[in-house]
């Protein structure tokens, strides 16, 4: 199992390198698609994501079942992700309130249409938790990539997908070989203390060093953007909230009553378990590096 992850791990990331690669070598000669390329990967893992969630929501007949409209929340859930990009390049603002406003009437429209009271507040809620779980925050991976239009924009989308999956792997390994106490059996019974603080060191160790990193390829991607404390600082931060991120989704699956959110990723538990710490993180990601970036 363990082998299987490391294999699957790295080749998705060599494939996300691939895609960032790419995405940063049309920010430089076709300046006016910055962006697209990752901004169209990120949409379309989030109706993969969608899907996933809602087959979940909808798992057996518990009490934990809901009826969210699936097809829709996947497809408002998409446009939030695209929206930050149509922003940049029309240099306007305020399209995502819109989007949502018209993503809650339809969702609540859609549900009266099946003609049936039961559970209509919850299957009501249920959309929506999609759309903003998953459309939201993700839109915020965008907005992360959209700081810088250039190469520097992918560069740093990177530093903070490193950054956060480092964390996971640190308190996997750390977790595994020295975890004794429980940090919150409640809702996830294998994770410890001992594994959160093995996060918490290597997200914020690995932050150092892609700055330091960074100092060698300035050239091509400008100086770096944090100073090492302030790296040090996202690194514990991005660990923080991504260890929340997938306590989140351990208290999703435990509701309706599920180990694994799908089996269409072998080793893991699934889409949702692969995305769960970067969507919680995105957002902090995002104000932080907006708020200490060096532009």
């Amino acid at each position: 199992m363990l082998g299987t992850r490391l294999v699957l791990g790295t080749l998705m990331i060599v494939a996300l390198a691939g895609i960032v690669c790419a995405d940063g070598y049309v920010s430089v000669h076709y300046p006016q698609w910055a962006g697209l390329l990752i901004t169209l990967l990120i949409a379309v893992l989030v109706i993969f994501a969608g899907y996933e969630l809602g087959r979940l929501m909808q798992a057996g007949d518990s009490p934990g079942g809901y009826k969210p409209v699936t097809h829709w929340a996947a497809f408002v859930s998409a446009g939030l992700v695209v929206i930050p990009w149509i922003e940049m390049r029309q240099s306007t603002t305020g399209l995502s309130a819109i989007w949502l406003t018209g993503g809650l009437l339809v969702t609540c429209l859609a549900v009266l249409g099946r003609k049936t009271t039961v559970q209509a507040i919850g299957n009501m809620a249920s959309t929506l938790f999609i759309i903003l779980y998953l459309g939201l925050l993700a839109s915020f991976v965008v907005r992360v990539r959209l700081i810088w239009p250039g190469a520097a924009g992918a560069a740093i989308l990177v530093f903070t997908i490193l950054t956060v999956k480092s964390s996971d792997i640190g308190a996997y390994f750390v977790g595994s070989a020295l975890g004794r106490h429980k940090l919150a059996p409640w809702v996830s019974p294998g994770k410890t203390v001992e594994g959160a603080v093995g996060a918490l060191a290597t997200s914020a160790a690995v932050a150092i060093g892609a700055m330091v990193l960074w100092g060698h390829y300035q050239a091509v991607v400008g100086p770096a953007p944090l100073k090492m404390a302030q790296a040090a600082i996202f690194g514990l931060l991005m660990a923080i909230f991504g260890h929340l991120g997938d306590l989140v989704e351990s208290a999703i699956k435990r509701d309706i009553g599920q180990k694994d959110s799908a089996r269409v990723v072998p080793a893991f538990g699934g889409l949702l378990d692969i995305i769960d710490s970067p969507l919680f993180t995105a957002p902090v990601a995002w104000w932080v590096l907006t708020n200490w970036v060096r532009h």
